[in-house]
């Protein structure tokens, strides 16, 4: 890892830190891009049968009149482009980027990388984008283009070489969707590598039912090793799955709100994704998405909802939680928490939330 790239990952733990102990104005933002995508992925949480961010009503994509919305009132510093659907199908696309560009606001995205090319990486680099995440599955063409359906192994790679041989930073994400994306994770470290990037994002597989399919099995020491081979070739290791719920501190209520194309404001990254339901340990919890709509930018400016009780309520509820970063449990301890948690209202979800103990991606 260059200096750059770790001047910069020290600061953002910094920013996190006194975030947690001193809430600003949200400096960071996600932002829902749009509801198009060009791939139709088996894993996608677009399948989900109980609904999800992209099939909510609303905008189908973006424009500069909402971001702009979204903006004011803020010292936003950076945002991100996310959501389910893929940003280059938003044909506002470049006007949302330079739009940020021009306030001097940075910008971020998650992409699936097939429709990035030459001139869309250089228009990126002069207006302001500082990292893409790429969701690249896969080291083999097979692989690859069975869970990235309609995508093109070879094109989208040389995509990444494009990228990762720029000014931007490159991320390559991967689901661990299943047995055979667990087993090849070696040789996922040597294409991160081919093509200069500076990262890999990994992930558990999340299902909303039982019907979704099931995950592959992970083990601590195939994780453990993966990440140790990974940082000694130098690249930012970034992400949480193991076979035992760890803990790590949610800050997303402290540090970045998540917008989508409704204008609903979220403050929980996970919540956004509006799944209703998920599956631990071969059973069904419901997901109280709603609780954690923190307000609406039709109703009110997002300085006003970053400052409401309901932010409060739940800033307060996750500094109480004495647990600390990195503590360890069995898994049946956090399913007798799950199913205790159901009734509790409020934001008692937190307690057992899979993302925060590394048993989810986003």
């Amino acid at each position: 890892m260059n200096l750059r790239n770790k001047l910069l990952e020290k600061g953002i733990d910094t920013f996190k830190w006194a975030s947690f102990h001193h809430t600003f104005t949200p400096r960071v933002i996600e932002v829902e891009t749009t509801k198009a995508c060009n791939l139709r992925c088996p894993g996608c949480r677009r399948n989900y049968k109980e609904g999800c961010i992209a099939s909510e009503p609303g905008e189908k994509h973006l424009t500069t009149d909402n971001l702009w919305r979204i903006l004011a009132t803020t010292n936003c510093s950076l945002l991100r482009f996310e959501g389910d659907g893929e940003p280059l199908c938003n044909p506002h696309f470049k006007e949302l980027v330079a739009f940020l560009n021009k306030f001097g606001i940075r910008s971020m995205m998650t992409s699936n990388g097939t429709l990035l090319d030459e001139s869309w990486i250089k228009f990126l680099e002069e207006n302001g984008m500082i990292r893409i995440h790429v969701s690249f599955d896969g080291t083999t063409k097979d692989i690859y283009e069975k869970v990235k359906v309609g995508g093109d192994f070879d094109k989208t790679l040389y995509n990444c070489k494009l990228v990762g041989r720029s000014k931007i930073q490159l991320f390559m994400s991967i689901v661990l969707f299943n047995d055979q994306l667990v087993e090849e994770l070696p040789k996922y470290i040597e294409q991160a590598k081919s093509v200069d990037a500076t990262g890999i994002h990994f992930m558990k597989m999340q299902r909303d039912t039982l019907e979704f399919g099931a995950p592959p099995h992970i083990d601590n020491s195939t994780i453990e090793n993966f990440k140790k081979l990974g940082k000694k070739a130098g690249l930012v290791m970034v992400g949480s799955s193991s076979d035992t719920p760890t803990f790590k501190r949610c800050y997303d209520p402290f540090i970045n709100p998540f917008v989508l194309l409704n204008n609903d404001v979220y403050a929980c990254t996970y919540m956004a994704n509006l799944r209703r339901s998920e599956v631990y340990m071969d059973k069904v919890f419901p997901v109280p998405y709603q609780n954690y709509k923190m307000g609406n930018l039709q109703e009110n400016w997002m300085n006003d909802i970053w400052k409401n009780n309901k932010y409060k309520e739940l800033r307060k509820f996750l500094s109480d939680t004495k647990v600390p970063n990195g503590w360890v449990v069995e898994p049946e301890e956090l399913l007798r928490v799950k199913t205790e948690s159901i009734d509790g209202g409020g934001f008692s979800f937190c307690a057992s939330c899979l993302c925060q103990w590394g048993e989810s991606g986003l």
